[in-house]
């Protein structure tokens, strides 16, 4: 499922679930292998939290995440690993 919502500071954001060995809905990039992420917090999944100047991730996935107002959202957004931007390169899907 992916959901939008607005921060307190007017930056848009969406919300997503990323499970290891599936492309991410964001894109199509390959997510991560199942086997190297097998003794991390990821290795069952992870929310990954997007804007234009941001990336992060959750994990483990909250339950009932997807049905949170806009403000739990924020909040768990704040509590999210900040991860580096995937930039496309014209024509070049996940080309960084």
């Amino acid at each position: 499922m992916l959901r939008a919502f607005t921060d307190s500071t007017g930056v848009e954001w969406r919300v997503w679930e990323v499970f290891p060995g599936t492309s991410t809905s964001a894109g199509g990039a390959q997510a991560l292998s199942h086997s190297s992420l097998k003794n991390t917090t990821y290795a069952n999944g992870w929310l990954c939290f997007e804007s234009e100047t941001e990336k992060r991730r959750l994990a483990p996935i909250p339950t009932g995440w997807e049905f949170r107002d806009d403000r739990l959202l924020q909040d768990m957004r704040d509590q999210a690993t900040l991860v580096p931007l995937r930039r496309q390169i014209r024509g070049v899907p996940g080309a960084a």
